[in-house]
């Protein structure tokens, strides 16, 4: 088989692989039950809370009390999208983060494109 030939061969295989892997991915994704606390290989299925800042001076959590944040109500949760409600939170910091009060803001959050990561799904947006 001269190298146009082989060429051809391999193209057509990697392209029949990329198919295949195209419509694996595009299946409906499923999430594991959650168990434990959330790491790389147990991510968190319905996340209680969602902390965005590096310092926790930022989250989205539900209504519990003055010093308590609660859980995020969860309405969706299915293997294309979650929407859920809850309030953002942050800290004014003042005098210092530390000592600081937290505002609470309603919120209607969506989590949307899952990506498989090792053998479970995450939202990435």
């Amino acid at each position: 088989m001269n190298a146009i030939k082989r060429s051809a061969v391999a193209g057509i295989a990697g392209l029949a692989t990329a198919v295949t892997a195209s419509a694996a991915l595009a299946a409906t994704p499923t999430f594991p039950a959650f168990s434990g606390p959330p790491s790389k290989g147990n991510p968190a299925v319905k996340p209680a809370q969602i902390i965005y800042s590096g310092d926790g001076s930022q989250f989205f959590a539900g209504p519990k009390g003055p010093k308590k944040a609660g859980n995020l109500h969860w309405s969706t949760w299915n293997g294309t999208e979650g929407l859920g409600t809850g309030y953002q939170l942050i800290d004014n910091c003042n005098p210092s983060c530390a000592n600081g009060k937290f505002s609470l803001y309603p919120v209607k959050l969506k989590a949307s494109r899952p990506k498989q990561e090792s053998k479970y799904y995450i939202f990435t947006r």
